[in-house]
């Protein structure tokens, strides 16, 4: 089903809108035989035919190279007296010769949205436009339709091409022609997203530059779904002579608000390395450098930061990077958790524990200290290290362990042991503070926040964190959360990505 015809504006529109022709290039490429130099040649007669360009063909320097005729033609049409009307003029003649071809609806659209200048942001609009032509999208968008939208009762809309339902919210004339778009640009991009993996930066742009003209009533809406980044640091080098260089690969996920498993949305790997010591004014900089992360950050969806180390650095203070103008620490602006690279990439870990203690988190206690006493502080030396496990087994609702000396400084039987602890025993949830010391202080501090259920330590550390921290926070009150999710290992990150970004 194709847009209504395109009606040309009165009067002079003065110059072509920025990327009106870099957009319209792709546009008419997509038109099944325009790569045929005969096919271009019957197009251009029809339009000097026409009383609205008559002769244009003339003035047009034939080219059996699709993409420079192409460039040559709008050039000329550009240039023309009236290019408004020569624009239409080429719609008119492909509309003759591709009649139910899906190109014309993008055509049509372009067209549209160049005629409403005035009303709406055509540049930004033909960037978004030129992007999504670029993908193949799935059928029954219409669904993502403002239900509210006066005149969409009378319309036929299931069976509309994305180019027809975008056409559809930019012929709009009322008091506020952009917010329904935006609000359907919304919806799409999330489904783009969970169906293509596709990062969309000019829509992302558009959708934080316009964020305020959502409708109220979408704006509202309790979000279904978390952001999660995984900041992941390969290590490079000897650790113990301390010449180790640590590699950053970015990934970021949509997740169920529920939990389950999540998508990939994008993926970036740094060429640099970086010593542990410059990491922390680094880090922070080459997050701040990925605009698509950036973008997807802006939306008001829930966000957790997991931080992926190797067990050699699983103590660092990752909540501490700076990322932005606020010089603020990341861990004040969201939670942020660690995870074990190593449990994360071996495929050889069974998930029935992992799962079944993961299951236990989301379990509801009586009151915030019931919940919180969930967490069990062994007390572990070299000799009690080696009955960790057989403690553990026996144990099955245990979901959350405590260790009164940081992961870092144990004795290497005892870390090995806590290791097992996890492996073996499927415990997803480590917590301890960096300073050793018996456990009161920092699970009273968490009480404070009123956890319902285990599930909900992320948040309560990071109000903690918000309320303890500061640039140079007292090492008594920092604290380290290992969160291990099994929805949330993404196993294709040991693989390499296409299109990888330097």
């Amino acid at each position: 089903m194709h847009a209504t015809p395109f009606v040309p504006p009165a009067g002079d529109r003065g110059p072509w809108p920025e990327g009106a022709e870099d957009v319209l290039v792709e546009i008419l490429l997509g038109f099944d035989r325009m790569f045929q130099f005969t096919f271009r040649q019957d197009v251009l007669a029809l339009m000097s035919a026409s009383a609205k360009t008559c002769g244009i063909q003339a003035d047009i320097r034939e080219d059996h190279t699709p993409r420079p005729h192409v460039r040559e033609i709008l050039r000329a049409i550009r240039a023309f007296r009236d290019p408004w009307n020569a624009l239409d003029s080429l719609a008119e003649a492909l509309g003759e010769l591709a009649r139910h071809e899906r190109a014309r609806d993008w055509l049509t659209l372009v067209q549209r949205v160049v005629a409403r200048g005035n009303d709406l942001p055509c540049g930004e609009l033909l960037s978004v436009i030129r992007e999504l032509h670029a993908i193949k999208t799935p059928a029954g968008l219409a669904r993502h339709l403002p239900e509210d939208l006066p005149g969409l009762r009378e319309r036929n809309t299931a069976e509309m091409t994305l180019p027809a339902l975008l056409d559809l919210l930019v012929n709009r004339i009322d008091d506020d022609p952009l917010g329904p778009l935006v609000a359907f640009l919304r919806a799409l991009c999330g489904d783009l997203e969970a169906t293509l993996h596709h990062a969309l930066p000019a829509l992302r742009r558009f959708l934080a530059a316009h964020a305020d003209r959502m409708p109220a009533v979408s704006a509202a809406v309790a979000p279904d779904e978390r952001l999660i980044v995984q900041v992941r640091l390969d290590e490079e080098g000897t650790v113990h002579t301390g010449d180790a260089r640590y590699r950053l690969h970015v990934s970021y996920y949509r997740q169920p608000l529920t939990g389950g498993p999540f998508r990939r949305i994008g993926s970036n790997q740094d060429d640099r390395t970086f010593t542990r010591s410059e990491l922390l004014g680094a880090g922070g900089a080459r997050l701040v450098a990925w605009k698509e992360l950036n973008l997807a950050l802006r939306t008001p969806d829930p966000v957790r930061i997991e931080f992926l180390l190797p067990r050699s650095i699983l103590g660092y203070t990752a909540e501490l990077w700076s990322t932005g103008v606020t010089r603020r620490p990341l861990g004040e602006f969201h939670p942020v958790v660690v995870r074990q690279l190593e449990r994360y990439c071996e495929p050889h870990l069974g998930l029935a524990l992992w799962r079944q203690r993961w299951a236990n988190l989301q379990t509801h206690g009586a009151d915030s200290k019931e919940v919180l006493e969930r967490i069990e502080w062994p007390s572990l030396d070299r000799a009690s290290a080696k009955q960790l496990l057989g403690w553990v087994t026996g144990k099955e609702s245990l979901a959350c362990l405590g260790l009164r000396v940081p992961y870092e400084q144990l004795d290497p039987e005892v870390q090995y042991a806590v290791d097992n602890a996890m492996y073996y025993g499927g415990i997803p949830v480590l917590i301890w503070r960096r300073v050793a010391g018996a456990p009161d202080p920092l699970v009273a501090a968490l009480r404070e926040h009123r956890p319902t259920r285990l599930a909900e330590l992320p948040d309560a550390v990071h109000q903690y964190r918000r309320q303890v921290g500061g640039p140079d926070p007292d090492p008594d009150s920092t604290v380290t959360l290992l969160w291990d999710d099994p929805d949330c290992v993404d196993p294709d990150q040991d693989y390499s990505f296409p299109g990888i970004v330097g």
